[in-house]
């Protein structure tokens, strides 16, 4: 496996990235880039994102991950993720242009990155048709009424079950007027339907990135965190999603116990399993 720094540019910025090649004897004609997410620790899901990369690399496909603009060591201020399109364009035609032997790409990214992949699917409906695969890891798709109506199914059921909850109310240790006030605030925001206008709303944008593209859509999603069961309910709320997520192309697994960013050693393994197996 050879792994090298390498500088390309959008929008002006240079930005960095890694890749990761396979030996010569395993070479396939398959490559996976990898959407860097919001700012995090290197030891967070960048480690993540190292395993991952090199893991794949090892089983034959080559692997491009960078910082988009802002991000880690690439140039220019730190962008939002609904504005770097531009920057996975750029990667994608570095990406080719060095490894001219690739026919397929697949497109990976975790949290906000994966609703980034979606955006930039909804804006270039005709994409390269080497892009074969999605792997979409706990999508973002916070709104106020999805993220207080995960908060109430996820939060605060699984504390009125919890014999330590109790035992801190009736000691004192939690006010039950705070409590049950942030509860009847959830309950509220939950039954509100989004403010914002259906064509300006990043979600309804995620959703034609999806429902446009022809290939294989894998999205894998924790068994503990907010972010997952936020995007399960939307599904199960929403019939224009729950009507994309039963197409053929899309499937859909959880990783039981799994926070957010994979932190467990055996969850992050799963994870790098699962991507595997879709991919190679």
């Amino acid at each position: 496996m050879v792994e090298q720094a390498i500088t390309f540019h959008s929008r002006n910025q240079q930005l960095v990235a890694i890749e990761h090649l396979a030996e010569p004897n395993q070479l396939s004609h398959k490559g996976v880039i990898i959407v860097v997410g919001g700012p995090q620790t290197r030891v967070g899901s960048h480690r993540l994102f190292v395993y991952l990369a090199r893991a794949l690399a090892k089983a034959g496909i080559s692997v491009f991950r960078f910082d988009y603009t802002g991000a880690g060591d690439s140039e220019g201020d730190i962008t939002d993720f609904s504005d770097i399109q531009a920057d996975i364009d750029a990667a994608m035609i570095c990406f080719s242009k060095r490894n001219t032997k690739l026919t397929e790409l697949s497109l990976w990214g975790l949290c906000d990155a994966a609703s980034a992949i979606l955006l930039y699917l909804q804006q270039n409906p005709e994409q390269p048709c080497n892009i074969t695969n999605l792997v979409l890891v706990n999508p973002w798709v916070r709104q106020t009424h999805t993220e207080a109506k995960a908060y109430l199914r996820s939060y605060y059921v699984k504390r009125f079950f919890s014999k330590n909850f109790w035992q801190k109310l009736f000691s004192g240790k939690v006010k039950t007027h705070t409590a049950f006030s942030e509860i009847q605030d959830f309950h509220k925001q939950s039954q509100e339907s989004d403010k914002l206008n259906a064509m300006d709303n990043f979600v309804t944008h995620m959703l034609q990135g999806l429902a446009g593209f022809t290939g294989q859509s894998h999205i894998l999603l924790s068994g503990n965190d907010l972010t997952a069961d936020e995007f399960t309910l939307l599904v199960k709320s929403n019939k224009h999603w729950r009507a994309l997520m039963a197409q053929a192309n899309i499937s859909q697994q959880f990783i039981e116990q799994a926070d957010h960013t994979f932190s467990q050693r055996d969850k992050q393994q799963q994870l790098i399993e699962l991507t595997s197996i879709v991919l190679i």
